[in-house]
């Protein structure tokens, strides 16, 4: 598989791409969505039938069987803002973004080529690590990544309980003609094997990192299988 160092992906993953939910006012302990505007339009996606924390877009009229090559954007670690915190270092920023890089290339290969070009049989994917917000390690933590990927952003109505964000992947594929034909968001929800804390580790971000990029994988293959062909209603 090719790439170029200016290649770097994030975040779907994707997704296989996963999303955020929403819960309900008064809902305690579960991640709230929260829209960062990478993807510009989410008013497509919905919640996915077979896994909980992701939110899929797909067309279902294209024939993906034709795309076989991928062209990845770099991928893009987007922080919230975080009173009193300077923002994430950079060199944590793009070892994130590598770290899920590496990731991709491994759940990719060998059925997809990743280019540098666009073509006729490629699809172009972005993908961004979203909702993260800055933190100081704990004392003497050498492992620790200096974001908080599950945090209180207050709360929506006064008087209801406290909104928390989740760390987000979020993706889409463009079609040749700029044309968006697969969006996903996803969070960590849809395996409860994962690191659910607050603050995770370099070693707990590569497991998450694997998951969203085989979920990304998987759900590929399925819009390219026999079975997916001749289905025209958009998921």
């Amino acid at each position: 598989m090719k790439t170029s160092i200016g290649t770097v992906l994030v975040a779907i993953a994707l997704a296989g791409c996963q999303s955020s939910q929403t819960t309900e006012p008064g809902e305690v302990g579960t991640a709230q969505a929260q829209r960062s505007g990478f993807l510009g339009d989410y008013s497509q996606l919905k919640p996915a039938p077979d896994r909980d924390g992701v939110e899929l877009y797909v067309d279902r009229s294209v024939d993906y069987t034709r795309y076989t090559k991928l062209l990845l954007d770099p991928i893009q670690v987007l922080a919230a803002p975080a009173p009193g915190q300077p923002p994430p270092a950079p060199d944590a920023i793009a070892r994130m973004s590598a770290d899920f890089q590496q990731s991709l290339q491994r759940a990719l290969a060998p059925a997809y080529q990743v280019v540098t070009t666009p073509g006729p049989d490629v699809l172009r994917v972005r993908i961004a690590i979203t909702n993260v917000q800055a933190v100081k390690p704990p004392t003497g933590a050498s492992d620790f990544i200096p974001i908080k990927a599950l945090y209180n952003a207050g709360r929506a109505v006064a008087g209801t309980s406290p909104r928390l964000v989740e760390m987000t992947a979020e993706m889409e594929a463009l079609a040749p003609d700029g044309r968006r034909v697969i969006a996903a968001t996803a969070t960590r929800r849809g395996d409860k094997t994962l690191p659910q804390g607050e603050q995770i580790t370099w070693t707990e971000l590569q497991s998450i990192s694997d998951y969203w990029a085989g979920s990304f994988r998987r759900r590929l293959d399925e819009v390219r299988s026999p079975a997916a062909a001749g289905v025209s209603a958009d998921e």
